[in-house]
């Protein structure tokens, strides 16, 4: 099994593509594992990337440590660039979805020479649901109770009229399945960087205006304001925006389309290998 130790962490990821391509690292959102990138990682092949698919930390077929403060977005950070060092892929298109888009921003802030750039899908970070404070102090106070909370938290948000039954069964069933501990943690990490990092404030978007290199983001119609903050936060040349339709999982319901832009960006920025355009 592949997997990669950062202490006493152990995290599962895969790699796919040409081990000489650009690299681009795949990072999934809450609750969630690798699998949600099988979409999008055929198409990263054939525009000739080293993808780089991994588990978080207390997710998927990684280990989960057993204590809350062990989730924080920092701690997920610091097992990704652990894990690009341990590649040694130098600078890296760096993919989030939802809770990912949160740790990929931090990543391009804080370690910028690992990243080429970013691409975010269904970004959180210009304001988690109001109901995510309460649940987080819920599942701190019971963390054996949190997949059955999450489960419910995800059927009311996460899915729209298009998504497909399978998917929310499959995917409610993984939630089920999670480390509790885990999903308190990341909770209440999120939590934790309302104000700062996650947000309307405006410390919130000054430091996601450190965020130097070009980005493609894809907001969803399940946050109705990430447009427009995206926006205000403000957008350079090379910045894209498109709005998804179909909620959180907007990337697996209308792959279609995100993967079309995705492409069309990545070929127009030159992000691609050069033996594939």
């Amino acid at each position: 099994m592949p997997s990669f130790a950062n202490g006493p962490v152990s995290i599962f990821y895969t790699t796919h593509g040409s081990d000489s391509g650009p690299s681009i690292i795949l990072i999934h959102g809450w609750a969630c594992d690798s699998h949600d990138w099988s979409h999008q990682i055929p198409l990263l092949e054939s525009l000739g990337f080293r993808v780089i698919a991994l588990d978080l930390r207390g997710h998927g077929r990684s280990s989960a440590p057993s204590s809350i403060s062990d989730y924080s977005m920092r701690a997920f950070v610091g097992d990704v660039v652990a894990l690009l060092e341990h590649l040694q892929t130098g600078p890296s298109i760096v993919m989030g979805h939802s809770m990912g888009t949160v740790i990929a921003s931090i990543l391009a802030v804080e370690h910028p020479a690992l990243v080429k750039a970013l691409i975010l899908a269904h970004p959180i970070y210009c304001g988690a649901p109001p109901a995510l404070a309460g649940m987080s102090q819920a599942m701190c106070e019971s963390p054996g109770s949190a997949p059955e909370i999450v489960a419910e938290f995800f059927e009311k948000y996460m899915y729209t009229a298009q998504t497909p039954e399978w998917f929310r069964t499959w995917h409610i069933r993984r939630v089920l399945g999670t480390n509790g501990v885990a999903l308190a943690g990341c909770s209440r990490a999120i939590v934790e960087l309302f104000d700062k990092v996650v947000g309307q404030s405006e410390e919130a978007k000054l430091f996601m205006r450190k965020r130097s290199c070009p980005r493609l983001v894809f907001p969803t119609n399940a946050l109705p304001n990430a447009r427009a903050w995206e926006e205000e936060v403000g957008l350079g040349p090379s910045d894209e925006l498109h709005a998804m339709q179909e909620g959180t999982f907007s990337h697996f319901v209308e792959s279609e389309k995100l993967n079309n832009a995705m492409k069309d960006w990545l070929e127009k920025r030159d992000l691609v290998a050069r033996n594939v355009i």
